[in-house]
Order: C-alpha cells, then structure tokens, then sequence
C-alpha cells in the first residue's frame, strides 16, 4: 500500500467516525476551556496554579489513554470490517489501557535516556566552540535522532491492538516492523505531518480574522474550541492511516 493511498484512505475513514471524533472533540474542549486561566500569564508562578495544572495534566494524560485505547479498538474494527460499533468503545478502552499505559511508560524512560545522551553529546561538541557551525551541528544531530526514535516508535501501540500484544512483545514487534520499512514509515510520518501543520495553519488564519473585532476573553475560548476540533479530527485521520499501513506491512510479511 502506497503512501498517498494510506494518506487517502485515513481522510475517508474518518468520514466514517465521526461519533468518535466528537467525543475526543468534547474532551479536548474540556482541556482547553480548563487550561485557559492556568495558561493565563497573569496566573503564572502562583504556586496553586502551577498544583492544578500539574494535577489536572495527571488526570487528563490517565483519561486520554482510556479514549486512545477506546479509539484504536473502533479503528481496527472499521478497517478490518469496514464497520464499527460505538458501543464497544468503553470495552477497548478497558481492554487496552493497561498495555496502553505500561507502553507509554517505558517511552518515557527511553526518551528520559535519549534526552541524557543527546545533553552529553551537544555539550561535548558546543566544547569544542560555541559558534554557528557547532550549534548547526547539535541541531541537525538532535533533528536526525529525534526523527529517528519517533519512526521506530510508531508501531508498538498499534501492535498492541491490532495483534493483541503486551507492551514488551509490542514494543519489540512495532520496532523491527519500523526497522524493516524504516524510510517508508518516516515518509508517511512527514507527509502526515506537513498536511496537519498546513490544515492547522489554515484554521488557525480563518479563526484568527473571524476574532479580531471580539474581546480577548471570548477570543481564546473561540480559539481553545477551534483548536479542540483540529485536534480532534487530525488525530484520527493520522491514527488511521498509521494503523492502515501498519497492517499492510504485517500482511506483505506474512504473504
């Protein structure tokens, strides 16, 4: 399956689920509408705001994994059936959030260890000068690393779904898939990425003109609304078409 086609097939199923859009639309307009006074720069620094996000960041993370869980269940099942029932939502969600949590876990301690290495590497080699060229150079190695990791990390969750994998097994798995197609995941990763960055760009331009004449207040709640809908929707579409591709892969190795 070719990378446009993928690209395709995401925007066309997500057609196709909406239901499940909305509801990561009423939760991402949740923590928008929350976020507002404790992104407030009046607010910053007071040690009662700086407990609330850190709390209410907690509890937002704990719950998105119940609704990834819930989401790439309903996923699965539209792109091995080409139907999927939103009843059973709640049931993956429960299913998967363990696995889910436990693999998010363990990619937070690796990008605890890459961050490590990467701080030690930049400052051996801002030793040598710190000039244009030197820093040139942490920021093409930082890029190419990060690049990296993210396209060798980008399997795991949907192995854990589609191949019903604990996070061990799945970050294995999702790893060599990554490993053995590498250039084409990273391809599809950066077109995704360039279209919710245009789409995002463009939203965010039309948002911001149709503001302009209104208050600052009702200007950031349109905003936080406007923004909860884009990344709502672009989410899905990339969760899709990654998943997509994922299974095409796994079933030319098996051929």
């Amino acid at each position: 399956m070719g990378i446009m086609e993928v690209v395709k097939k995401g925007f066309v199923q997500a057609s196709k689920l909406m239901t499940l859009i909305l509801i990561f639309f009423v939760f991402n307009v949740i923590i928008g509408i929350i976020s507002l006074p404790l992104t407030d720069p009046a607010n910053a620094g007071k040690s009662a705001i700086v407990a609330i996000s850190v709390i209410s960041s907690v509890l937002f993370f704990l719950v998105f994994v119940f609704l990834q869980g819930g989401a790439m269940g309903l996923v699965r099942d539209q792109l091995k059936t080409g139907s999927s029932g939103i009843a059973q939502f709640v049931n993956y969600g429960k299913t998967f959030y363990l696995r889910i949590l436990g693999l998010l876990l363990i990619y937070f301690l690796i990008a605890i260890g890459v961050v490590l290495l990467l701080a030690l590497a930049s400052a051996g080699i801002l030793l040598m000068g710190d000039n244009i060229a030197t820093r040139s150079i942490v920021a093409v190695i930082i890029t190419v690393v990060a690049l990296g990791i993210i396209t060798f990390l980008l399997y795991p969750v949907y192995s854990i779904v589609v191949e019903d994998m604990g996070p061990v097994m799945a970050l294995r798995k999702g790893v060599m898939v990554s490993k053995s197609n590498f250039f084409r995941t990273l391809g599809l990763f950066i077109v995704l990425l360039v279209i919710s960055l245009i789409i995002s760009l463009i939203v965010g331009f039309i948002a911001g003109l149709v503001t302009i004449p209104l208050g600052e207040g009702v200007t950031r709640v349109i905003l936080a609304i406007v923004n909860a809908a884009v990344q709502s929707y672009i989410p899905i579409v990339m969760m899709i078409a990654f998943m997509a591709f994922y299974m095409s892969l796994i079933h030319e190795k098996n051929q």
